[in-house]
């Protein structure tokens, strides 16, 4: 890091790390349960902030950053191991501790602002057959580099990867967020190879075609002649290909699980909170899965217009209504019908829970199911559930014209 690239992020006119929130210079990229990413624009260019919170995650996030998994330090040495090894990767610019909380950490690397993510630059390319190809032989030459020297990702799915583009007209790849990397002494196995491709393979397989993935393994491959006996590609394609199948099933199932977790609590995609009067929710703030099943009409909501919504079914004295005034929604009651429907519903789930929960769980697994926007149960004094309501979106004029035919 240059002089002048080091007055302005450890300067007295630098950002406080810790407490970007409160600088108009910082804009939030991404907020998790571990860690949160801030782009600060600065006069010497722009860097990427990413803030480990020793107090966030709760006592899995504690457990993480206890065994160093998921901590600015060890994304700081992948970094500068990537760097040694000669992969491409953004570089990472400076490490630094809270010296108040002591817990919290954080990572500054340089911002690249003709860089784009590699989902972005598909999605803009994939109809221009010589811009894709040049993407494919980038990716392919990122990973048979990383792979040569022994270095994997592990979480190498298109967010992860930047496209900039060169002087020629082509383009390179570059690896980013590397806190889950893993360096080898000898080169990595065809199995570890396997599950890293099938990260991306994941992502590809619906958005590309299946020539255009035959063209990365072909490239790939070509670029790893130590990888397989000379006069066994035919076999070894084979092997591979099947390696990356069952690597890339286990990665949806995982990253469905992941995705059912996101249910019960607060998050982008869904919050859950208390509305007063013994009652509590679950509602979905946005649509994950768009791509996959391209629900029209339902806009994105956050938690006070959730609040503002249903405030009416849950005042008491409007709770024999099973209206709401927002056009769109519909909404279903149930009732608990003596102390044992009460208890059973307390101790393993409403039906209207069960009901809200499967039908996401479906979903985040591509299996198409009825959409539920919301869940609400309400607990007596003695804190048995006694009442739910379920909140659905009202079918749209096109869906019940086809189910008319």
């Amino acid at each position: 890091m240059g002089p002048r690239a080091r007055e302005a992020v450890l300067g007295p006119s630098a950002p406080d790390w810790f407490g970007l929130e409160r600088d108009p210079r910082a804009t939030l990229v991404k907020s998790g349960r571990l860690r949160r990413t801030w782009r600060v624009t600065l006069s010497e260019g722009t860097v990427f902030a990413k803030v480990f919170e020793g107090d966030g995650g709760g006592l899995l996030g504690r457990l993480s950053r206890w065994v160093g998994m998921e901590t600015a330090q060890r994304e700081w040495r992948a970094s500068r191991a990537a760097e040694r090894r000669g992969v491409p990767a953004v570089r990472s610019l400076a490490v630094g501790l809270d010296g108040q909380r002591r817990r919290d950490e954080v990572l500054l690397s340089k911002g690249l602002p003709d860089a784009a993510p590699l989902s972005h630059a598909w999605e803009h390319a994939a109809e221009r057959h010589a811009t894709a190809l040049s993407l494919i032989e980038a990716v392919a030459r990122l990973f048979a580099s990383a792979h040569n020297r022994g270095f994997v990702h592990r979480d190498a799915h298109p967010g992860n990867i930047l496209i900039q583009p060169t002087s020629d007209g082509e383009c390179k790849a570059l690896f980013v967020d590397l806190h889950g990397a893993c360096f080898a002494g000898n080169l990595p196995s065809r199995r570890r190879v396997a599950r890293a491709l099938a990260q991306l393979d994941h992502y590809f397989q619906r958005h590309a075609s299946r020539s255009q993935r035959w063209r990365f393994l072909q490239s790939y491959v070509s670029l790893r002649r130590s990888f397989f006996v000379r006069g066994e590609r035919r076999t070894f394609y084979r092997e591979l290909l099947s390696l990356i199948a069952t690597a890339r099933t286990a990665h949806a199932a995982a990253l469905a699980r992941q995705r059912d977790r996101r249910i019960r609590g607060k998050g982008k995609y869904f919050a859950t909170f208390a509305l007063g009067h013994g009652w509590k929710g679950t509602f979905v703030l946005q649509l994950e899965r768009r791509h996959a099943f391209p629900e029209t009409g339902i806009p994105d909501r956050s938690e006070e217009d959730w609040r503002n919504t249903v405030q009416p079914l849950v005042d008491g004295r409007k709770r024999d209504e099973d209206t709401l005034a927002v056009p769109g929604l519909r909404v279903e009651r149930t009732r608990a019908i003596g102390v044992g429907a009460r208890m059973l519903w307390s101790l393993t789930g409403s039906l209207h829970r069960k009901e809200f929960t499967r039908s996401h769980r479906l979903r985040h697994r591509d299996i198409p199911s009825e959409l539920i926007l919301g869940c609400l149960e309400h607990r007596s004094p003695v804190g048995l559930i006694d009442e739910t309501v379920l909140v659905r979106p009202t079918p749209s004029r096109e869906w019940q014209t086809d189910d008319s035919h």
